[in-house]
């Protein structure tokens, strides 16, 4: 066995020897305080150690769950998926499931777009899943990737989000993300969301001094997440502080007409559909 392979183990064994004399509700409790002062390294040795010393615990699930979390805040994003998994192999029925599902939807993107191709199909996978909530996050998060072969597979949940679903902000959502992958479809549909085919945004920003435009921006809807690209992090925030959320923004400025003109360091800021 290597020297590293050797210290770890023994590392294991005398922080196991040490959790032994508390409760593994004690040494659970630790392990979230530390959590919450963001101490992901030492969390995650508390937690191992819990585990190797109380296996057969109550606790264990969630022990798993908070593991898998450290080793995401840590980076270790393989490592971190493959915990929330083995997490939801022992307890699919915890409150703690749907975090842990949308974790490894979160994850299986980040890994996807650096690369792992592989991790494509858990992100499709999760289309399919018996919770709704975790389909729909599954489709919108897929609706962003570049490979538009890939960003398509979303296209049969998102639809069935405009057809089935009361909730405006869903509704909206989905628009939007139609919309970047098959305008078409919009129109197709006919009907509300047929409003939002063949129109441009207009964006202007113009000199407060003598009112020219010191920038213009004309961009087909379907294009619209490149528009919301465009605009710097102070314009977002700016337009956060208004009570505009971006994720609706494009659909209010469609159905209802808005128009957003306010000020801002250098300029005046407009943004409108027509």
């Amino acid at each position: 066995m290597k020297k590293k392979s050797l210290a770890a183990l023994g590392m294991l064994l005398w922080l196991t020897a040490g959790l032994a004399a508390q409760s593994d509700q004690e040494v659970f409790a630790k392990a979230k305080v530390l959590i919450f002062d963001k101490q992901w390294s030492a969390a995650l040795k508390q937690l191992d150690g819990m585990l190797a010393a109380y296996p057969g615990s109550r606790l264990a699930g969630p022990a798993l769950f908070y593991r898998a979390k450290c080793q995401e805040e840590l980076g270790a994003r393989a490592q971190a998926l493959e915990g929330y998994e083995r997490f939801l192999e022992t307890s699919a029925g915890s409150n703690l499931a749907e975090e842990a599902r949308i974790s490894v939807l979160d994850l299986a993107a980040a890994l996807y777009q650096a690369g792992e191709k592989s991790y494509l199909q858990k992100m499709l996978d999760m289309l399919h899943d018996g919770n709704k909530v975790v389909a729909y996050y599954a489709a919108f998060k897929l609706s962003y990737l570049p490979e538009r072969q890939a960003a398509a597979k979303a296209l049969p949940v998102l639809l069935t989000i405009l057809r089935d679903e009361k909730d405006s902000e869903l509704r909206d959502r989905a628009k939007i993300a139609v919309m970047r992958l098959d305008p078409a479809r919009l129109r197709a549909l006919g009907g509300p969301e047929n409003k939002m085919a063949g129109r441009m945004l207009r964006i202007r920003i113009l000199d407060k001094k003598d009112k020219q435009a010191a920038v213009s921006l004309n961009i087909p809807l379907a294009l619209a997440d490149l528009a919301m690209q465009s605009l710097s992090d102070e314009q977002k925030r700016l337009l956060q502080k208004k009570g505009y959320d971006l994720d609706r923004i494009l659909a209010k400025l469609v159905e209802q007409g808005l128009r957003i003109d306010f000020q801002e360091e250098g300029g005046v800021f407009q943004i409108w559909v027509e």
